[in-house]
């Protein structure tokens, strides 16, 4: 069983340097995105407290660290937390910065999770930006995430913090299922009631990249709607129990406020049938897709056109595998409105894999594959999209000039092989 515990901290440094922010690429951003074992995975979540604090919400797995004994007696891991908050993406002035440093003991290798939390000085009605390292001093391995902090208004999705009641401990995930039992608070304890739309959409997965297309406006008139009441401490209990997303918001006259997805209850996995066959829509024909679709053994099926891909069942179970850990990890990176795997981040990472190398900006993406600065080189840039519902919504600048490569890489797939190997 996984044990999840609160870190005490140890020290808290205020850094004095004022160091230039770089254009993050490379391997901190790569290691986001590529499925490796090593690397390390943490996970924030942001709650803003009131008009002057907000709070850092950090979760990192055990297993990702490496545990020492420099006393020739206990295992010990070695964590430091840097963060610096910015005006702006590429400022130079620093609001706020610290590093706070981590140490577990784990004698018996046991799996948890280090959860704890990190108090930053942001004032309302800015918006910043925050750089936080974790650094695993025992392995001499970091990685930097970047966070937008919006603390422009009290209705968005930071003014809210959803906890799971079977352990207290923060959701770090906007993906629910229908037997998560959740309790929600709101930073401002005056606050009444919390009003609920529900939608149930089935949303299509992205055009391919040489496809250029006018995608259609979303409806944003609720299937139906509810009220919450909230404690005088600004909390509710809530369990989402239908499929479809839950907005959540203290002023129905603006857009903002925090959303909860339930795809279902073994996402970002896909088990059942219909999930498996959705994804083949990437590389089979139209007529493929349709067989599979109506066929009455679907499972059957979908062996079977691997089984024609590859020629061979043991070739057929690895390239299965490999093609739904990707569908898989495209959940986990990718989901927004929809599911990751049908995002345009989501479509070029399954058919593609992970990039070489990702540069980002405050609202923007670029993924290549191959080398940087070369005119061979395959490169993707993702725009951010102003949501309601989520901050992770990126839209592909489509080309005509990516036709031939996704002709390709779709082709490798097609005869068994990972355009990428993972």
């Amino acid at each position: 069983m996984i044990k999840k515990i609160f870190l005490y901290f140890i020290a808290v440094l205020v850094i004095a340097s004022c160091g230039t922010p770089r254009r993050t690429s490379s391997s901190a951003q790569n290691a986001t995105y590529k499925r490796d074992v090593n690397a390390m995975h943490p996970q924030f979540v942001v709650f803003h407290i009131n008009d002057s604090v907000s709070e850092l919400n950090f979760k990192i797995n055990s297993k990702e660290l490496l545990y020492m004994r420099p006393d020739g007696i206990n295992f010990y891991s070695n964590v430091l937390i840097s963060y610096r908050l910015m005006p702006s993406y590429d400022s130079k002035e620093i609001v706020d910065s610290a590093s706070v440093r981590l140490v577990d003991l784990n004698n018996d290798n046991a799996d948890k999770f280090l959860l704890g939390k990190i108090k930053l000085k942001a004032r309302t009605a800015h918006t910043y930006f925050l750089r936080v390292n974790v650094a695993d001093l025992n392995k001499n391995s970091d990685v930097t995430t970047i966070i937008a902090i919006e603390k422009d208004n009290d209705l968005n999705r930071q003014n809210f913090l959803v906890k799971s009641k079977a352990n207290d401990s923060p959701l770090f995930r906007n993906y629910v299922n229908s037997t998560e039992e959740l309790t929600i608070s709101y930073k401002a304890k005056m606050a009444v009631s919390l009003f609920v739309r529900y939608y149930n959409r089935d949303f299509p997965l992205a055009a391919p990249p040489f496809s250029i297309t006018d995608p259609r406006p979303f409806q944003y008139k609720q299937d139906s709607s509810f009220t919450l009441q909230l404690t005088p401490e600004g909390s509710v209990n809530f369990t989402p129990k239908k499929k479809g997303f839950y907005h959540f918001q203290i002023d129905t006259s603006r857009r903002e406020g925090l959303t909860l997805f339930n795809f279902s209850d073994a996402f970002p996995e896909v088990k059942k049938a219909d999930e498996l066959v959705a994804p083949l829509r990437f590389i089979t024909s139209q007529q493929e897709y349709e067989e599979l679709t109506t066929s009455t053994n679907k499972k059957a099926s979908i062996d079977k056109f691997w089984l024609n891909c590859t020629g061979n069942p043991d070739r057929a179970r690895d390239i299965i595998r490999k093609f739904y850990n990707r569908v898989q990890d495209a959940n986990q990176h990718f989901t927004s409105y929809l599911e990751g795997w049908k995002s345009d981040r989501g479509m070029v990472y399954l058919i593609y894999g992970a990039p070489n190398v990702i540069n980002k900006a405050a609202n923007q993406e670029t993924w290549i594959y191959g080398e940087e600065n070369n005119i061979n080189s395959l490169s993707y840039t993702f725009s951010k999209v102003n949501n309601p519902f989520t901050n992770n919504d990126y839209t592909l600048e489509r080309s005509i000039v990516y036709k031939q490569s996704w002709y390709t890489a779709v082709d490798i797939w097609r005869q068994g092989r990972t355009y990428l190997q993972d």
